[in-house]
């Protein structure tokens, strides 16, 4: 009898437990919904390759890093479109979206699984891919539009920047 009741005990947690996580999310504010429409439209316009219209879903104190940039290399719109525009031109990417953290200033926190893919395709798949998980943007209203003004693929910058953030 005691075997039963333990084992009904663990059954129902097992079923209303993860229940309970799904239920105490919090709903989609109308800031994020819009965000993740602009990380779409971000997407989308990378892969049609078209570099203008890509830069201009950045703010010019853009901070855009593929790798520890411990000389700031990268910063500013003009330095991103220097080492990033062949990457544009020439590459698809997708983003996963895994977090999304609103920060009190209004900007927000992303966290993503970026994948770059490299054509040319074959029976449907990419020559060669790269994944970097996790990735991390920030992005920030300007006007009534979301820019993005930092960006890392790299790991440890990433895991860095989310424990600063209070992402985990």
């Amino acid at each position: 009898m005691l075997r039963r009741r333990l084992l009904m005990v663990g059954f129902a947690c097992g079923v209303l437990w993860p229940m309970s996580a799904a239920l105490a999310q919090t709903p989609e504010t109308p800031a994020e919904k819009s965000l993740r429409n602009a990380i779409k439209a971000y997407v989308m316009t990378w892969n049609t390759h078209k570099v203008k219209a890509w830069s201009n879903m950045l703010t010019d104190d853009i901070w855009y890093t593929e790798a520890d940039d411990f000389y700031q290399r990268m910063k500013g719109r003009e330095a991103v479109l220097i080492f990033h525009g062949d990457s544009v031109k020439h590459s698809d990417i997708q983003w996963d979206v895994r977090r999304i953290k609103m920060m009190p200033d209004g900007s927000a926190t992303v966290v993503l699984k970026h994948t770059s893919l490299f054509p040319p395709k074959k029976a449907g798949k990419y020559a060669k891919t790269f994944e970097s998980d996790p990735s991390l943007s920030r992005w920030r209203l300007e006007g009534k539009q979301w820019k993005m003004f930092y960006f890392t693929s790299d790991k440890g910058t990433a895991l860095d920047a989310m424990k600063k953030d209070g992402i985990e």
